[in-house]
Protein backbone atom coordinates (compact mmCIF):
# COMPACT_ATOMS: atom_id res chain seq x y z
CA UNK A 1 0.00 0.00 0.00
CA UNK A 2 1.46 3.76 -1.49
CA UNK A 3 1.16 6.08 1.68
CA UNK A 4 2.04 9.84 1.11
CA UNK A 5 5.12 11.11 3.42
CA UNK A 6 4.18 14.93 3.56
CA UNK A 7 2.81 15.80 6.96
CA UNK A 8 -0.61 17.08 7.20
CA UNK A 9 -0.07 20.52 9.13
CA UNK A 10 -3.41 21.84 11.39
CA UNK A 11 -4.95 25.05 10.80
CA UNK A 12 -3.39 27.76 12.73
CA UNK A 13 -1.06 25.10 15.24
CA UNK A 14 2.48 26.26 15.34
CA UNK A 15 4.26 23.04 16.70
CA UNK A 16 6.56 23.44 19.65
CA UNK A 17 9.52 21.82 17.20
CA UNK A 18 8.48 24.88 14.81
CA UNK A 19 8.86 27.91 16.91
CA UNK A 20 12.79 28.66 16.88
CA UNK A 21 12.36 27.95 13.45
CA UNK A 22 9.87 30.42 12.03
CA UNK A 23 11.05 32.94 14.68
CA UNK A 24 14.43 32.99 12.54
CA UNK A 25 12.23 33.14 9.55
CA UNK A 26 10.71 36.26 10.98
CA UNK A 27 14.35 38.38 10.21
CA UNK A 28 14.06 36.97 6.34
CA UNK A 29 14.49 40.02 3.71
CA UNK A 30 11.23 39.20 1.58
CA UNK A 31 12.43 42.48 -0.66
CA UNK A 32 11.39 43.38 -4.05
CA UNK A 33 14.88 42.94 -5.17
CA UNK A 34 15.79 39.92 -4.09
CA UNK A 35 12.68 37.68 -3.77
CA UNK A 36 10.44 35.50 -5.63
CA UNK A 37 7.86 37.03 -2.90
CA UNK A 38 6.82 39.83 -2.02
CA UNK A 39 6.13 40.62 1.63
CA UNK A 40 4.86 44.48 2.75
CA UNK A 41 2.23 45.39 5.55
CA UNK A 42 0.70 49.22 5.63
CA UNK A 43 1.23 50.17 8.69
CA UNK A 44 -1.92 52.98 8.88
CA UNK A 45 -4.33 50.16 7.47
CA UNK A 46 -2.75 47.36 8.84
CA UNK A 47 -3.52 45.40 5.70
CA UNK A 48 -0.39 43.29 4.08
CA UNK A 49 0.04 42.59 0.47
CA UNK A 50 1.54 39.40 -0.98
CA UNK A 51 3.06 39.70 -4.45
CA UNK A 52 4.43 37.10 -6.29
CA UNK A 53 7.17 38.34 -8.03
CA UNK A 54 7.71 36.46 -11.46
CA UNK A 55 5.87 38.76 -13.94
CA UNK A 56 8.56 37.55 -16.93
CA UNK A 57 7.21 34.06 -17.13
CA UNK A 58 3.70 35.19 -15.71
CA UNK A 59 3.86 34.83 -12.25
CA UNK A 60 4.20 30.78 -12.96
CA UNK A 61 4.64 28.58 -9.65
CA UNK A 62 7.99 27.17 -8.93
CA UNK A 63 9.14 25.16 -6.31
CA UNK A 64 11.60 27.78 -5.42
CA UNK A 65 8.45 30.40 -5.21
CA UNK A 66 6.61 28.15 -2.59
CA UNK A 67 9.66 27.42 -0.85
CA UNK A 68 9.40 31.46 -0.37
CA UNK A 69 5.97 31.33 0.00
CA UNK A 70 5.43 28.58 2.35
CA UNK A 71 8.33 29.90 4.65
CA UNK A 72 6.43 33.56 4.26
CA UNK A 73 3.28 31.96 5.46
CA UNK A 74 4.52 30.35 8.02
CA UNK A 75 6.27 34.05 9.27
CA UNK A 76 2.79 35.70 9.09
CA UNK A 77 1.30 32.80 11.06
CA UNK A 78 3.82 33.19 13.95
CA UNK A 79 3.66 37.15 13.50
CA UNK A 80 -0.16 37.05 13.78
CA UNK A 81 -0.65 34.38 16.49
CA UNK A 82 1.89 35.85 18.83
CA UNK A 83 1.22 39.76 18.67
CA UNK A 84 4.62 40.33 16.46
CA UNK A 85 2.64 41.98 14.32
CA UNK A 86 -0.83 43.38 13.70
CA UNK A 87 -2.64 42.46 10.28
CA UNK A 88 -6.34 42.60 9.70
CA UNK A 89 -6.32 41.48 6.13
CA UNK A 90 -3.79 40.39 3.50
CA UNK A 91 -4.39 41.11 -0.51
CA UNK A 92 -2.59 38.57 -2.29
CA UNK A 93 -1.61 39.44 -5.77
CA UNK A 94 0.56 39.07 -8.98
CA UNK A 95 3.46 41.24 -10.04
CA UNK A 96 2.16 43.20 -12.97
CA UNK A 97 -0.94 43.40 -14.97
CA UNK A 98 -0.99 40.37 -17.34
CA UNK A 99 -1.38 37.77 -15.10
CA UNK A 100 -2.41 36.68 -11.54
CA UNK A 101 -0.50 33.25 -12.38
CA UNK A 102 -0.28 30.86 -15.37
CA UNK A 103 0.02 27.83 -13.04
CA UNK A 104 2.85 25.74 -12.99
CA UNK A 105 6.03 26.31 -14.11
CA UNK A 106 6.28 24.21 -17.90
CA UNK A 107 10.18 23.11 -17.71
CA UNK A 108 9.91 22.09 -14.18
CA UNK A 109 6.85 19.64 -14.51
CA UNK A 110 8.30 18.03 -18.31
CA UNK A 111 11.36 17.17 -15.87
CA UNK A 112 9.06 15.03 -14.03
CA UNK A 113 8.75 12.31 -16.56
CA UNK A 114 12.18 10.83 -15.41
CA UNK A 115 10.93 10.12 -12.01
CA UNK A 116 9.24 7.25 -10.18
CA UNK A 117 5.15 7.75 -9.79
CA UNK A 118 5.75 7.59 -5.79
CA UNK A 119 8.69 10.24 -5.97
CA UNK A 120 6.56 12.56 -8.07
CA UNK A 121 3.20 11.98 -5.97
CA UNK A 122 5.48 13.42 -3.37
CA UNK A 123 6.84 16.43 -4.94
CA UNK A 124 3.22 17.32 -6.15
CA UNK A 125 2.05 17.05 -2.14
CA UNK A 126 5.04 18.85 -0.95
CA UNK A 127 4.49 21.62 -3.91
CA UNK A 128 0.73 21.78 -3.19
CA UNK A 129 1.24 22.23 0.33
CA UNK A 130 3.88 25.08 0.13
CA UNK A 131 1.11 27.23 -1.38
CA UNK A 132 -2.15 26.51 -0.10
CA UNK A 133 -0.46 26.71 3.44
CA UNK A 134 -1.50 30.47 3.04
CA UNK A 135 -5.01 28.87 4.60
CA UNK A 136 -3.25 28.44 7.86
CA UNK A 137 -2.95 32.18 7.99
CA UNK A 138 -5.34 33.61 10.78
CA UNK A 139 -6.51 36.20 8.47
CA UNK A 140 -8.74 36.63 5.33
CA UNK A 141 -6.96 36.34 2.34
CA UNK A 142 -8.12 38.17 -0.92
CA UNK A 143 -6.67 37.87 -4.13
CA UNK A 144 -6.54 39.86 -6.98
CA UNK A 145 -6.89 38.76 -9.91
CA UNK A 146 -6.33 41.91 -12.37
CA UNK A 147 -5.50 38.95 -15.06
CA UNK A 148 -5.86 35.03 -15.47
CA UNK A 149 -5.16 32.64 -12.85
CA UNK A 150 -4.95 29.62 -14.72
CA UNK A 151 -4.34 25.43 -13.42
CA UNK A 152 -2.17 25.94 -10.52
CA UNK A 153 -2.65 29.23 -10.18
CA UNK A 154 -6.25 29.36 -10.32
CA UNK A 155 -6.00 26.71 -7.23
CA UNK A 156 -4.14 29.24 -5.60
CA UNK A 157 -6.71 32.10 -6.25
CA UNK A 158 -9.65 29.54 -4.85
CA UNK A 159 -7.36 28.50 -1.59
CA UNK A 160 -7.72 32.75 -1.04
CA UNK A 161 -11.08 33.79 1.05
CA UNK A 162 -12.13 36.29 -1.34
CA UNK A 163 -11.65 37.28 -4.75
CA UNK A 164 -12.18 40.60 -6.98
CA UNK A 165 -11.32 40.46 -10.77
CA UNK A 166 -10.82 42.79 -13.92
CA UNK A 167 -14.07 42.51 -16.48
CA UNK A 168 -13.24 41.48 -19.90
CA UNK A 169 -10.59 39.52 -19.36
CA UNK A 170 -10.13 35.60 -19.18
CA UNK A 171 -9.60 35.17 -15.06
CA UNK A 172 -9.96 31.57 -13.90
CA UNK A 173 -9.37 28.12 -15.97
CA UNK A 174 -8.05 24.99 -15.06
CA UNK A 175 -6.26 23.80 -17.89
CA UNK A 176 -4.99 20.47 -16.88
CA UNK A 177 -6.71 18.54 -18.73
CA UNK A 178 -5.37 20.18 -22.17
CA UNK A 179 -1.81 19.95 -20.70
CA UNK A 180 -2.46 15.66 -20.47
CA UNK A 181 -2.60 15.78 -16.44
CA UNK A 182 -5.44 15.59 -13.77
CA UNK A 183 -6.27 18.39 -11.63
CA UNK A 184 -4.00 19.59 -8.99
CA UNK A 185 -3.24 22.53 -6.37
CA UNK A 186 -6.29 21.39 -4.46
CA UNK A 187 -8.72 22.48 -7.89
CA UNK A 188 -11.00 19.27 -7.88
CA UNK A 189 -11.96 20.41 -4.58
CA UNK A 190 -11.53 23.82 -3.98
CA UNK A 191 -13.88 24.58 -6.90
CA UNK A 192 -16.58 22.48 -5.88
CA UNK A 193 -16.20 24.63 -2.32
CA UNK A 194 -16.21 27.84 -4.25
CA UNK A 195 -19.39 26.73 -5.89
CA UNK A 196 -21.14 25.50 -3.03
CA UNK A 197 -21.16 21.85 -4.38
CA UNK A 198 -20.80 19.55 -7.40
CA UNK A 199 -22.60 21.12 -10.91
CA UNK A 200 -22.20 21.07 -14.62
CA UNK A 201 -20.50 24.03 -14.17
CA UNK A 202 -17.84 22.54 -12.43
CA UNK A 203 -17.53 19.14 -14.93
CA UNK A 204 -17.40 21.43 -17.54
CA UNK A 205 -14.22 23.71 -16.06
CA UNK A 206 -12.58 20.56 -15.16
CA UNK A 207 -13.01 18.30 -18.00
CA UNK A 208 -12.52 20.66 -21.05
CA UNK A 209 -9.67 23.36 -19.61
CA UNK A 210 -12.76 26.44 -20.20
CA UNK A 211 -11.15 29.37 -19.20
CA UNK A 212 -13.97 31.59 -17.46
CA UNK A 213 -14.32 35.46 -17.88
CA UNK A 214 -14.44 37.90 -15.24
CA UNK A 215 -18.29 38.21 -15.98
CA UNK A 216 -18.51 34.29 -15.69
CA UNK A 217 -16.73 34.47 -12.47
CA UNK A 218 -19.12 36.99 -10.80
CA UNK A 219 -22.25 35.07 -11.98
CA UNK A 220 -21.34 31.97 -10.31
CA UNK A 221 -20.32 33.53 -7.58
CA UNK A 222 -16.03 32.44 -7.85
CA UNK A 223 -15.47 36.03 -7.43
CA UNK A 224 -17.17 39.27 -4.94
CA UNK A 225 -16.18 41.96 -6.94
CA UNK A 226 -15.63 42.81 -10.52
CA UNK A 227 -13.91 46.33 -11.38
CA UNK A 228 -11.59 47.50 -13.53
CA UNK A 229 -8.48 47.96 -11.19
CA UNK A 230 -8.67 44.25 -9.18
CA UNK A 231 -6.25 45.23 -6.78
CA UNK A 232 -7.70 48.40 -5.90
CA UNK A 233 -10.99 46.49 -5.30
CA UNK A 234 -9.06 44.14 -3.35
CA UNK A 235 -7.98 46.49 -0.96
CA UNK A 236 -11.04 48.25 -0.65
CA UNK A 237 -12.63 44.65 0.06
CA UNK A 238 -9.65 44.37 2.66
CA UNK A 239 -10.56 47.78 4.33
CA UNK A 240 -14.02 46.20 4.92
CA UNK A 241 -13.06 43.82 6.98
CA UNK A 242 -10.29 45.74 9.11
CA UNK A 243 -13.20 48.07 10.63
CA UNK A 244 -14.93 45.10 11.72
CA UNK A 245 -13.64 43.69 15.30
CA UNK A 246 -10.31 41.53 14.94
CA UNK A 247 -11.27 38.63 16.97
CA UNK A 248 -14.94 38.26 15.28
CA UNK A 249 -13.64 38.29 11.70
CA UNK A 250 -10.66 35.48 12.69
CA UNK A 251 -13.03 33.44 15.05
CA UNK A 252 -15.91 33.46 11.69
CA UNK A 253 -12.62 32.83 9.16
CA UNK A 254 -11.55 29.97 11.36
CA UNK A 255 -15.51 28.13 11.40
CA UNK A 256 -15.85 29.01 7.72
CA UNK A 257 -12.49 27.41 6.82
CA UNK A 258 -13.08 24.07 8.69
CA UNK A 259 -16.34 23.45 6.54
CA UNK A 260 -14.72 24.42 3.51
CA UNK A 261 -11.29 22.39 4.07
CA UNK A 262 -13.76 18.78 4.77
CA UNK A 263 -11.84 16.20 2.32
CA UNK A 264 -9.49 19.02 1.30
CA UNK A 265 -6.47 16.45 2.14
CA UNK A 266 -8.06 13.44 1.08
CA UNK A 267 -8.46 15.49 -2.80
CA UNK A 268 -5.00 16.61 -2.26
CA UNK A 269 -3.31 13.15 -2.01
CA UNK A 270 -5.89 11.98 -4.77
CA UNK A 271 -4.30 14.62 -6.96
CA UNK A 272 -0.75 14.07 -6.54
CA UNK A 273 -1.24 10.40 -7.20
CA UNK A 274 -3.32 11.36 -10.38
CA UNK A 275 -0.75 13.73 -12.13
CA UNK A 276 2.45 11.59 -11.21
CA UNK A 277 0.81 8.90 -12.84
CA UNK A 278 -0.24 11.04 -16.09
CA UNK A 279 3.60 12.33 -15.41
CA UNK A 280 5.08 8.57 -16.87
CA UNK A 281 2.96 8.64 -19.93
CA UNK A 282 4.65 7.89 -22.74
CA UNK A 283 3.23 11.14 -24.47
CA UNK A 284 3.46 13.18 -21.41
CA UNK A 285 4.52 16.98 -22.96
CA UNK A 286 2.57 17.30 -26.11
CA UNK A 287 -0.01 19.42 -24.08
CA UNK A 288 2.85 21.49 -22.75
CA UNK A 289 4.06 21.84 -26.31
CA UNK A 290 0.93 22.53 -27.80
CA UNK A 291 0.25 25.55 -25.00
CA UNK A 292 3.64 27.07 -26.17
CA UNK A 293 2.92 26.72 -30.14
CA UNK A 294 -0.67 27.95 -29.36
CA UNK A 295 -2.36 24.89 -31.19
CA UNK A 296 -4.52 21.64 -30.14
CA UNK A 297 -2.87 18.73 -28.51
CA UNK A 298 -2.62 15.75 -30.61
CA UNK A 299 -2.43 13.00 -27.61
CA UNK A 300 -1.55 10.22 -30.61
CA UNK A 301 -1.40 7.20 -27.72
CA UNK A 302 -4.86 7.09 -27.56
CA UNK A 303 -5.81 7.53 -31.46
CA UNK A 304 -3.58 4.60 -32.31
CA UNK A 305 -5.58 1.14 -32.88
Amino acid sequence: MWVLRTPIRCLFRIPVSERSELRRLQKANFSAAESLIGWEVDDETKIGTITLQAQATYNALTVEMGQEFGALCHQIRLDVTTGGQEVHAIVLQGQGDKAFSAGGNFEWLRSLRNNSVHHNADLMLQFYHSFLCVRSIPVPIIAALQGPAIGAGAGLALACDLRTAAPKRKILGFNFTKLGIHAGMGGSHLLEAALGGPSAIMNEILLTGKVLSGEECLERGLVNRLANDAKESAYALANDIAKQHPLAVRTNLQTLRQSQDNGLEQALQREALAQAICYNREDWGEGIDAVAEKRDPIFEIYHKK
